[in-house]
């Protein structure tokens, strides 16, 4: 009894999610209603829902393209990327991908998206003791040689477009610019401090400077990389900056 239950919720739930026509069999059919139009039912209330979660997710998207045009964009999804979890907390993380394989030629579509939902994950990101200046007390000199990782709730994302201008604007609730695409990409870092997520943009040297911690380095691997690079005054001033910004904002963990 308990398997013949879940066959007919398994038909059920296809009939809804993929349209397979089946499932109209377990529908009662009168004169009223029928069975067809019934599934089309569950069918439109499946995708407003899905809707609206990518709406509340990707809250700047939506103000950029309007309700009618994310509408459709959502739907794609929808249809490319059926629900699979439980928590719709979690539905959406594909977006910006399917946003820059489906409309490459608007790059800011998928950067907005992006944005979105990694300001969305840090806030919800695991916990994780920073390296904070109380730990760097603590230790001593004992942190330096260690491996150095970034907080669970930061990550750095490179944008090639005004992205953070328009984000901005559109938070604000200003007018945003135009899309352009910039001469130069910019990295921007996303991390969480208390229970606010937050990003700004961080500088060549010290994008590149995270990006090694990422790769497993410690920090007097960072310092003989810098010194290398900038020669020892500019890299020990720069440094000193960074650090004490880290230190700061607690993007950086222990990773061993």
């Amino acid at each position: 009894m308990v398997e013949a239950l879940r066959d007919v919720q398994a038909r059920f739930l296809a009939g809804v999610m993929s349209g397979d026509a089946e499932a109209e069999a377990l529908i009662v059919d009168d004169n009223r209603v029928g069975a067809a139009r019934r599934l089309d039912i569950y069918r439109n209330n499946y995708r407003a829902s899905l809707r609206d979660v990518l709406a509340d997710h990707f809250e700047r998207v939506h103000a950029w393209l309007g309700d009618d045009q994310f509408d459709n964009l959502a739907d794609a999804y929808v249809t490319a990327h059926p629900s699979l979890t439980r928590n719709l907390r979690y539905y959406g993380g594909e977006f910006p991908a399917f946003l820059a394989d489906h409309y490459p030629a608007d790059g800011e579509l998928a950067e907005l998206a992006a944005l979105d939902w990694a300001l969305r994950s840090a806030f919800d990101a695991a916990d994780a003791a920073p390296l904070d200046a109380a730990a760097v007390g603590a230790l001593g000199d004992g942190w330096i040689d260690r491996r150095l990782t970034l907080h669970p709730a930061a990550q750095v994302l490179r944008q090639c477009h005004n992205s953070r201008a328009i984000w901005s604007a559109l938070d604000e609730g200003e007018a945003p610019p135009d899309a352009v695409l910039l001469a130069v990409p910019v990295r921007l870092l996303i991390w969480r401090r208390g229970v606010q997520s937050q990003f700004r943009t961080l500088s060549e040297g010290e994008a590149d400077a995270l990006a090694l911690f990422e790769a497993g380095a410690s920090f007097t691997d960072l310092s003989a990389a810098a010194i290398a690079g900038m020669g020892e005054d500019a890299a020990m001033q720069a440094l000193a900056g960074w650090l004490a910004q880290w230190l700061a904002d607690g993007v950086l963990v222990l990773a061993d």
